[in-house]
């Protein structure tokens, strides 16, 4: 081999690699946001004890290192034996089942065609080149490793040869199949994943300290980190960061520009930042740190009967239950008393294992917190904590509540130390650990499921609020109402676990209702809309102790009670809700009124589902997916809020979901679903899934899985240039001068041979209030091949001007596209300086020097 150092490395690690890594650190939970635990070091059996084939001579005709590296051998055979020895399901890892689960999945991810030849045989097929497979007698190790090697090497060998497309090799493509066929949250970590993961749960990396999300094509600030480069520079929520070393971010992507903002601690980084109100961007030059990142914030809300702690839990990181503990202490010593406390684990996708188990010990006196059942069984026991909070306590959860925060709340309501409300949450109810690789790779595997103290998996059914509220969108049409991203649960991810054990989310409807959400705009202003569920937790937690007073007496500290003792609010406050929705809701045409004999009464098999499409059907790239469906109520009772979803296996794709409403018995309804496919036909077969719901809820034996194979064909694209024209009041051509009057030519090319329809475009102001312009969005119309279109936007300089470069963003898109093309351009300015430098800035909070 060329690189005899990197083969010695991966033939080492097997034996002495893991054993070291696990040995240093059998006290030290290396996780995911998956929720994995520290591995047991004790039970790790030696591994590479046995002669791997990888290492063999290959027999006539057999040449396995025709492309082949020996370290990609010994990394197959490596990953294997520990998935064997370790992944929670022993029967699924051996050697035939794994073997053909990895063939199937290589099939069912269109990377290759897989055909059954007899009952023993098998082909894998891509191109005009094959390979073939027998299972007959004993399948060994041997037969599993040599089959693992000959198909990484037929991959391989289908790579394609361009160096600028970063296709895997063989042996990853090989391995990240086999570990997809086995659950959605083992696989490989590239170097890059595995930084990302650790950063994740250690809580800190290199940058500037602020979070940051992409707001009309701009990176914004969401808020600056209490103590960081950013806040001590006077970076401020809701700020623009227009430029990062030079490089506009307007139109780039936030996982490219968080990692400008990242790097070495010592180092410069210099923004250009756009306050709301500022005259133009100032420049900051900032050193970026070592930025530890809290996994708690907390504040006190008061109300007539004491305070309320209210703590939002953003993940499990290793000081997640130090934070949360402090916070509590610090509230304790408050002078008002402690009326309640609220968790919020809405978005919280989840983190270390133990410190799940921590956070729920603080509330528990003594009890089993959760168990785990792999190859072996554990449990974990609240212990006698020198801290104890015996409060009120209310859990949100919202669908995107995952794991170790499941963990958390099924403990807490387990134990009837807390009453949960929100969504159902997410469903994933298995535990992870990570294996280091040579080359800062890692290995994820499932090691065990997680249970609550009462034994109950919520795996694929996620933990049912005790008050279920769900939010509906104000929306203008009836498309989405009840979310973007739903039906997007563990329940719905490719092989995830016990996927037969699914059961129907409409469990404990007499506590539930539906709430309305302002309007996109309203909701994206700078003042948040009312919290809802944070509003109907907080005004629990006050009924609470408006009754019994502060503290509460211990007797009276269980969930059950609470629910007794407020069930006349909680009735009156839930049909006050529900109601308002229902009528807003009848304003759009939906009819969501139901009785309590027709919400009992509903017997899903009296519902007839059908979708008018073969499983599998094409589209053109660029193109919709178009579901029609027929719903019958077979019933002598209406059937009540229904509502028809299209839902992908792939997280990059949305949801779309039609609300019906009330089906009459005997009566039929039909409709289309129009399904935004955004992917091109390099992206192989989309699967869908095409269901019904009631009351928000999927009903699991009334859905149809298709595959929509997406035909080539080209998509809309667009040239886009931009000038200065018609300037008056100014000397110098094509230099925007000091109260200028102009007016911006862009000019926009279809540059593709097909038809752009429904083309709009929109000219954003980047420069502050230096310049003045109109930023609606404009509708171009249909752009035939080749076509030019121009359109002129009014531009107007201030009086005084500071830059000599003034930014300037410009998108345009059509039905077609997935995204719009974005540009931005620099008009020449001609400054003209300001009375003081201290005009420059007129935002909300003054600028300070870092």
């Amino acid at each position: 081999m060329r690189d005899w150092k990197k083969m010695l490395q991966y033939a080492l690690w097997p034996i002495l690699s893991l054993a070291f890594y696990f040995a240093l650190n059998a006290e030290r939970s290396v996780v995911s946001r998956d929720g994995q635990k520290p591995f047991n070091f004790m039970t790790l059996k030696a591994i590479g004890d046995r002669e791997s084939p990888a290492m063999t001579r290959p027999g006539p005709g057999q040449d396995l290192s025709d492309r082949l590296e020996v370290s990609d051998s010994l990394l197959i055979d490596s990953i294997i034996t520990i998935v064997q020895n370790y992944y929670v399901d022993e029967p699924r890892v051996e050697n035939r089942q794994l073997m053909e689960s990895t063939l199937r999945s290589l099939h069912e991810t269109d990377v290759a065609v897989l055909s059954s030849m007899s009952d023993r045989s098998l082909r894998l097929t891509k191109g005009n080149d094959s390979i073939g497979f027998r299972f007959s007698g004993r399948y060994t190790y041997d037969d599993l490793m040599r089959d693992a090697l000959r198909t990484s090497q037929f991959l391989e060998r289908q790579r394609p040869r361009d160096k600028s497309k970063k296709t895997p090799n063989g042996a990853f493509q090989f391995l990240s199949a086999m570990l997809a066929s086995l659950d959605p949250h083992s696989n490989l970590l590239t170097p890059d994943e595995y930084r990302d993961l650790r950063q994740g749960t250690e809580g800190s990396f290199g940058g500037l300290g602020v979070v940051v999300g992409i707001q009309d094509d701009v990176l914004t600030v969401i808020k600056p980190l209490p103590k960081s480069p950013a806040a001590r520079a006077g970076v401020s929520k809701f700020d623009r960061i227009m430029q990062i070393d030079g490089k506009s971010t307007f139109g780039t992507t936030l996982d490219d520009l968080v990692q400008y903002m990242r790097g070495e601690p010592g180092t410069k980084v210099n923004l250009f930042v756009l306050r709301e109100g500022d005259f133009a961007p100032r420049r900051l030059s900032l050193t970026r740190e070592i930025i530890q990142v809290d996994s708690v914030e907390s504040k006190l809300i008061p109300t007539d009967k004491g305070k309320i702690l209210y703590s939002y839990i953003d993940s499990f990181s290793s000081r997640t239950a130090v934070e949360l503990r402090d916070a509590m202490i610090k509230a304790q010593r408050d002078a008002d008393p402690l009326a309640g406390v609220i968790l919020d684990m809405r978005g919280n996708p989840g983190g270390l294992l133990d410190q799940a188990v921590k956070v729920a010990d603080l509330f528990i006196d003594e009890g089993r917190i959760l168990s785990t059942q792999g190859r072996t069984r554990e449990y974990e026991m609240a212990k006698n904590n020198l801290y104890r909070f015996d409060y009120p306590l209310v859990i949100l959860t919202n669908g995107d509540t995952a794991s170790a925060s499941e963990i958390v709340a099924g403990a807490l309501r387990d134990h009837g130390r807390a009453l949960v409300i929100g969504e159902p949450s997410f469903g994933k109810g298995s535990v992870q650990t990570v294996f280091e690789l040579p080359g800062e790779q890692a290995l994820k595997l499932t090691i065990a499921r997680y249970y609550t103290p009462k034994g109950i998996s919520i795996q694929n059914t996620g933990i049912m609020p005790d008050i279920w509220l769900q939010p509906v969108h104000k929306g203008k049409e009836n498309w989405n109402l009840l979310g973007e991203y739903r039906y997007k649960s563990e329940r719905y991810l490719d092989h995830s676990l016990d996927p037969g054990k699914a059961r129907v989310a409409n469990q404990n409807e007499e506590w539930k209702a539906f709430y309305l959400l302002p309007e996109a705009a309203q909701a994206a202003s700078k003042v948040p809309p009312k919290d809802i569920p944070l509003d109907f937790a907080q005004r629990l937690l006050t009924e609470l102790a408006m009754r019994d007073g502060v503290p509460m007496p211990k007797e009276r500290l269980r969930s059950s009670y609470w629910k007794a003792s407020a069930s006349q609010f909680l009735r009156e406050n839930l049909e006050r809700l529900d109601s308002s929705t229902a009528q807003w809701l009848e304003k759009s045409n939906v009819d969501w009124s139901e009785s309590t004999q027709e919400r009992l009464a509903f017997d899903p098999r009296r519902t007839k589902f059908t979708v008018d499409l073969d499983d599998r059907f094409q589209i053109q790239e660029g193109q919709p997916a178009l579901i029609p469906w027929r719903v019958k109520n077979l019933g002598k009772e209406a059937i009540t809020r229904l509502s028809v979803f299209v839902t992908s296996n792939r997280s990059n794709l949305g949801t779309s979901e039609v609300l019906i409403g009330r089906i009459e018995p005997g009566e039929e309804q039909r409709g289309v679903v129009r399904y935004e496919v955004k992917a091109t036909a390099k992206d192989g077969p989309v699967r869908i899934r095409v269901g019904l719901a009631r009351s928000g809820g999927p009903l699991t034996n009334l859905e149809r899985h298709l595959i929509v194979e997406i035909k080539e064909g080209e998509v809309p694209r667009f040239d886009i240039a931009m000038k200065l024209t018609q300037e008056t009041g100014g000397k110098a051509e094509g230099v925007l001068e000091a109260g200028e009057q102009a007016r911006l030519e862009v000019t926009i090319r279809n540059n593709s041979q097909v038809t752009a329809s429904m083309v709009e475009a929109k000219v954003a102001n980047l420069a502050g209030k230096q310049i003045r312009l109109d930023e609606r969005k404009l509708k171009v119309g249909p752009v035939e091949p080749g076509e030019v279109r121009v359109i002129r936007v009014p531009i107007q300089a201030s009086l005084e001007l500071t830059s000599e470069q003034l930014q300037v963003g410009v998108s345009v898109v059509s039905r077609e596209q997935m995204e719009a093309s974005k540009s931005h351009f620099f008009i020449s300015g001609s400054p003209v300086p300001r009375v003081s430098k201290s005009n420059v800035n007129t935002g909300r909070t003054p600028w300070t020097e870092n």
